[in-house]
């Protein structure tokens, strides 16, 4: 049995971005990860900090933080068609072309971002000054989480797709390494491959995967059962949380 001090939900939570405040949190997050850490953007075409491109319009956004200390450690979008496209058709060739009828419930998830700081806030020696010394409790658990940033990944996965149920959408498409396709079939996801490897900032191969297949993970028989809450409901939203961990 997992120790309620071992959780996510006892040390993170999910929010959907559903306020332009909120959803810049997203785009500066990912200007973290993809054009400072991993140098997959250009920094300079983001003068503003904000890493965002002509989907985002089109997209629900999904954001995570520590409950302690309120700060937002990564990110996902799920982006709806632009004309009938999702954007990995735009550069993903040979595919499994989409059904027509099946366009309607699909959606592309991307930009699955967590901040290289994350990692570091799991010691006690990198823990902002306010939680310097803190040793019991949900803050004290943190710090001895193992895998973090793939629990990160799972709330933010689990959020989206409770998410996409409620809307009735069926299928998530999306492009990835290798090596973190083969993270989530680990973790007992049925990816579907439904393309050719292609170069895109490194190897990518474009899957399917059910929203059913998600939610009937048993992943979540013991944690990630929060789901996600609204960010305009926070009662006292801070005047800026761009900072970084």
């Amino acid at each position: 049995m997992i120790s309620d001090k071992q959780t996510f939900d006892s040390c993170f939570e999910v929010f959907l971005a559903d306020t332009p405040e909120s959803k810049q949190l997203h785009y500066n997050l990912r200007y973290q990860v993809y054009c400072e850490e991993r140098g997959f953007e250009d920094k300079d075409k983001f003068p503003q900090q904000m890493e965002l491109d002509k989907w985002d319009d089109n997209s629900v956004h999904f954001l995570v933080r520590h409950i302690k200390s309120g700060y937002w450690l990564g990110g996902l979008r799920l982006v709806f068609p632009i004309n009938s496209l999702l954007p990995f058709e735009e550069w993903s060739e040979p595919y499994q072309k989409i059904c027509p009828k099946d366009r309607n419930v699909s959606v592309e998830m991307s930009r699955l971002c967590i901040i290289k700081e994350a990692k570091r806030f799991a010691s006690m020696r990198f823990a902002p000054p306010n939680l310097q010394g803190a040793e019991n409790g949900n803050v004290r658990s943190l710090y001895d989480f193992k895998n973090q940033n793939r629990s990160l990944m799972w709330g933010l996965i689990r959020a989206a797709c409770l998410y996409s149920a409620e809307r009735n959408i069926v299928d998530w498409y999306f492009v990835v390494a290798p090596a973190l396709a083969s993270i989530l079939g680990k973790g007992g996801l049925d990816l579907a491959r439904i393309g050719d490897s292609c170069e895109h900032r490194g190897l990518r191969i474009p899957y399917r995967l059910t929203v059913d297949n998600v939610l009937g993970n048993p992943l979540w028989a013991m944690d990630y059962k929060r789901g996600f809450r609204r960010y305009s409901d926070l009662i006292e939203v801070p005047a800026s949380r761009l900072q970084r961990a």
